[in-house]
């Protein structure tokens, strides 16, 4: 998918096992000695920072029938527990941010476990960021609501609804301290 569209950013808001559960399969690889090997392609882990809130990792993605090769920029939130939110909004902001700052080419390919929840929050907090570098009024009940018409339940918990505003308070609490 990332070479299809050009992406240069994935955005994991997962871990791969929560509670004994798996939540998403390794679909990268776990050393920079071996890549893993695809039908199509052959990624290698060229390398990885293990931050406060997130790890990033460089992978560099190449077509087997080209050996065309494509970097990409995998961001993975470590730091929202299976049931609930973070305990801190400001550490998603962080997140949020670096993303904005690493895309450069594509669609930023966004996921999670069953990709509503935390996806529909990190969506909405990007949609809120583009509105306020355009000087764009918003509505953080339309965002939602246009949200969840492109795909169903998305932000579909309490917390995860009460955490988006607590978010979108911060970013905006910083604007207002800043003037």
């Amino acid at each position: 998918m990332t070479l299809e569209n050009n992406s240069n950013v994935i955005v994991m808001i997962t871990r791969e096992v929560e509670d004994g559960v798996i939540e998403c399969h390794h679909y990268w690889p776990i050393s920079t000695k071996k890549p893993l090997e695809l039908k199509s392609c052959r990624v290698f882990l060229e390398n990885y920072q293990i931050l406060q809130n997130f790890v990033v990792r460089i992978f560099q993605v190449v077509r087997k029938s080209t050996e065309t090769s494509h970097f990409v920029k995998h961001l993975q939130f470590t730091k929202w527990p299976d049931h609930g939110t973070p305990a801190s909004a400001e550490g998603f902001i962080k997140y949020v941010r670096y993303v904005r700052k690493s895309h450069v080419t594509g669609p930023v390919l966004d996921h999670c476990s069953p990709g509503v929840g935390r996806t529909g929050v990190f969506l909405c907090v990007d949609v809120v960021f583009c509105a306020i570098e355009r000087n764009f009024p918003f509505n953080t009940m339309n965002i939602v609501g246009q949200m969840r018409e492109q795909r169903y339940r998305m932000i579909h918990t309490k917390e995860q609804y009460t955490f988006w505003y607590k978010i979108v308070h911060e970013i905006l609490h910083k604007l207002l301290t800043l003037k």
